[in-house]
């Protein structure tokens, strides 16, 4: 192959793995309005976002999924349904959606606490609770077996960033990968705190 041609050909590869690369992530973010974080949180556990984003479902449609969620083991209460129908309807329905607004839940709508929008943000409330066992550990549960453990926060740090498996069972705890470095301090202290 002359090598005019052999470059053109890579060059035409690479734009199209840049472009299959940003619609992918443009798939895999959702639009911010009220109720995001909660969407992220409950949907992500079992579905990429992109299950959300590519579908244009009538508000009954969303209604009859969510409700479909629920008899499959989602956790959300009735609270809850209608915050994610609300926000599944207006910027994934049929309709043209309204301009974005912000989220008020994950901003914090519960009491202003910057805990609760980042539990909900990387979805870690679908599978902990503050003091009872859901899919994994409570967050006490966490705190009390690394109390006075100075290693601690750091082995923590790193199986939040990057998933773990066997520490507390056989189900596996999901990568947190977009966690910032400073979201991620945070969480750690609170956790480590929970006693």
């Amino acid at each position: 192959m002359r090598p005019e041609f052999a470059f053109a050909s890579t060059a035409a590869a690479i734009a199209a793995a840049a472009v299959f690369t940003l619609a992918r992530a443009q798939s895999e973010s959702l639009v911010s309005g009220p109720g995001v974080g909660l969407a992220r949180e409950k949907c992500q556990v079992c579905h990429e976002l992109g299950h959300i984003t590519r579908s244009r479902l009538s508000r009954e449609e969303w209604s009859d999924n969510l409700h479909r969620m629920r008899q499959r083991g989602a956790q959300f209460d009735d609270r809850e349904f209608a915050i994610l129908l609300d926000y599944l309807a207006a910027y994934y329905g049929r309709d043209p959606a309204p301009p974005p607004a912000p989220d008020t839940l994950a901003a914090g709508a519960q009491g202003g606490d910057a805990v609760a929008g980042l539990l909900q943000t990387h979805a870690c409330s679908a599978c902990h609770a503050p003091d009872k066992r859901l899919v994994g550990p409570s967050f006490r549960e966490v705190a009390q077996r690394y109390a006075g453990d100075a290693g601690a926060p750091r082995r923590l740090a790193q199986r939040i960033r990057t998933g773990s498996q066997g520490v507390w069972g056989p189900v596996p705890m999901p990568p947190a990968a977009a966690i910032s470095d400073a979201e991620l301090a945070t969480l750690v202290e609170w956790v480590l705190s929970q006693k």
